[in-house]
């Protein structure tokens, strides 16, 4: 389970969104999950107990901080890995664009015509070129997906 899981998951069963008792817990939460990849385990132990001393007697903030405790290491157990992402935005990203897309299948009026309209939004994600690729990925930068997925000896047909 993601950070961001983990977060929303907490005001859901919180019900932050619909009453305003819980949002103090929920902000303090929030501001150590957000800054956990800087935090030591020793200062992430420290919040953590801070907010356990000062909610001990909420049966609800107990049983979030007793679950926080129990999977720790393996909410935390990114930081332990060399170079990896802090964030899962990029396929967040793709999945909030491809929904927001779908909405438009919806006024299409019959299934075919869905469908192309589906493949061609396929076929031009795959085939656009990457523009803001920097770092270790700059080489990515003026390459489709597919360029970078095809074997060699394949040919491709011109679809366009």
């Amino acid at each position: 389970m993601s950070l961001e899981k983990l977060k929303e998951n907490i005001r859901r069963d919180l019900h932050v969104k619909s009453d305003d008792f819980y949002k103090p817990f929920m902000k303090r939460i929030e501001s150590i999950i957000d800054s956990s990849n800087k935090l030591s385990d020793e200062t992430f132990n420290k919040w953590l107990w801070t907010l356990y001393r000062d909610f001990n007697n909420d049966f609800f903030c107990l049983q979030i901080l007793t679950n926080i405790e129990k999977y720790k290491a393996e909410l935390l157990a990114y930081r332990n890995i060399p170079q990896a992402p802090l964030t899962n935005n990029i396929i967040e990203g793709l999945n909030s664009h491809l929904e927001g897309r779908l909405q438009k299948l919806r006024s299409f009026q019959t299934i075919k015509h869905a469908r192309l309209w589906f493949n061609g939004y396929i076929l031009k994600k795959r085939f656009t070129k990457f523009t803001d690729c920097r770092g270790k990925f700059r080489y990515l930068r003026g390459k489709t997906v597919v360029e970078m997925t095809k074997k060699e000896r394949v040919t491709l047909p011109l679809c366009f």
